[in-house]
């Protein structure tokens, strides 16, 4: 097992899902309370991912990319990230649901960028590392709601933490499967005489 920290760009918002009521003034000065999600956090207000949210998205990763399925459960991800919502109200996400009707939900904008740390075993290389985090990123997502629908995101970087020094791994050089023949592949080719 490796350490390592994941830094991920938002494509679209990752949007909060702990349901709030928040009482607010309206213009006759009458209070009125109003649903608002919030991303869910720790006991020290630290903003967290779950864990079985990630398996998920690594799980079905692994399953594209056609590596790893058995060994992918044993990626562990921290539930703290390193990062800051967007401040209330101003920034916050308004999920409309009719034509004036809408709901706050606090959020991780597109272009933010969060860090992740996770502990990944040695029989997935760094290559295949950032492969799937990739691919986990492009179709699934990280949201808290609704998570396939928001949340998507690009890897910016990958450090390696614990005893050894921080250093960062490069960016692979394609994202792409190879396509293998046959003979690579290690299947028999029966020909008739």
């Amino acid at each position: 097992m490796r350490e390592l920290t994941v830094r991920i760009r938002f494509t679209t918002p990752s949007l909060g899902n702990v349901k709030c009521y928040q009482k607010i003034a309206n213009l006759e000065g009458k209070k009125k309370r109003r649903t608002v999600f919030l991303l869910p956090r720790n006991h020290e207000g630290k903003v967290i991912l779950m864990q079985s949210w990630w398996a998920i998205v690594m799980r079905n990763a692994a399953d594209v990319l056609c590596r790893h399925q058995g060994v992918i459960k044993d990626v562990r991800f921290s539930l703290e990230v390193d990062g800051t919502p967007r401040p209330f109200p101003a920034e916050w996400f308004q999920r409309f649901y009719g034509e004036d009707r809408f709901t706050p939900h606090e959020q991780f904008a597109a272009g933010d960028v969060i860090g992740v740390s996770c502990l990944v075993p040695a029989a997935i290389d760094d290559d295949d590392f950032w492969r799937l985090m990739s691919l986990g990123g492009e179709y699934y997502g990280m949201s808290p709601y609704r998570s396939g629908e928001y949340g998507f995101f690009k890897v910016e970087g990958i450090e390696k933490r614990g005893p050894q020094p921080d250093r960062k791994i490069e960016k692979p050089e394609s994202h792409d499967i190879e396509e293998q023949t046959p003979h690579q592949a290690n299947e028999t080719i029966v020909t008739r005489q």
